[in-house]
C-alpha cells in the first residue's frame, strides 16, 4: 500500500526532526547552566573579595581572583556551546531533509576531550591552590 508507506516515511521524518530539536534544546540547557554557574561564581568571588578587605590573606585573595577568571571561562564556554549547538542543529536539519544524516562522531569526541581536559585542569588548579 503506497499511502501507508508514505505515512510511515512522514512519521519517521517528523521523529528525526523532533529528535534533532530535543538534542538542540539539551545543548541549550547545558549552555544556560554554564552561563548561570559562571556568573554566580563570579559574583560570589567578587563579593567575597570586596567584603573580606585586608583581613583576607594574600593566598586566599588570589584564589578568589582565579575563581573570577575561571567563571569568565565558563561563561565563554557556555556562549561557544550555544553557537555550536545552533550550527549543529542547522547542519543536522539539512542532512535530514536530504536524507543523508550521519552522526558527527569526530565533533562529539573533540568536544568530550575538551571538556575532560578542562575538568582535569580544574582539578589540578583546585589542589594546587
Amino acid at each position: 500500500m503506497p499511502g501507508e508507506e508514505s505515512a510511515k516515511r512522514t512519521e519517521a521524518y517528523a521523529r528525526e526532526h523532533l529528535a534533532n530539536e530535543r538534542t538542540h534544546l539539551a545543548y541549550v540547557r547545558t549552555a544556560i547552566a554554564l552561563l548561570s554557574f559562571g556568573i554566580t561564581i563570579n559574583r560570589f568571588s567578587l563579593y567575597f573579595l570586596e567584603t573580606a578587605g585586608s583581613a583576607t590573606r594574600g593566598a586566599s585573595r588570589s584564589l578568589l581572583r582565579d575563581a573570577a577568571g575561571a567563571s569568565a571561562g565558563m561563561v565563554l564556554l557556555g556562549m561557544a556551546l550555544i553557537a555550536w549547538a545552533a550550527a549543529r542543529y542547522v547542519r543536522a536539519a539539512r542532512a535530514i531533509d536530504r536524507g543523508e544524516y550521519r552522526p558527527d562522531r569526530v565533533a562529539v569526541l573533540i568536544f568530550t576531550a575538551a571538556l575532560f581536559l578542562g575538568g582535569a585542569a580544574s582539578v589540578i588548579w583546585l589542589f594546587a591552590s
